[in-house]
């Protein structure tokens, strides 16, 4: 119980710490702007690996049902 009681004193002194600091506050607006530039120039890659996997999904499933329908016709 006073190691939770301890846990909670020290994080809240941190959190507060961090709140009040000008330096935090310029790393996470940096931070935060670097990751949408990451998202935005990631949006076509994802978009276009997304639309490829799906082009490749539908060919092999037809590679698959052709393949099996050849094995039963030999059958």
């Amino acid at each position: 119980m006073f190691s939770k009681l301890v846990n909670f004193w020290v994080n809240k002194a941190v959190t507060e710490t961090l709140l009040s600091s000008p330096k935090f506050h310029e790393f996470a607006a940096k931070t935060h702007h670097h990751v949408n530039n990451i998202s935005k120039k990631a949006t076509p890659m994802i978009t276009e690996s997304t639309t490829r996997a799906s082009v490749f999904a539908k060919a092999f499933k037809e590679t698959v049902i052709k393949e099996s329908e050849n094995m039963a016709k030999k059958k």
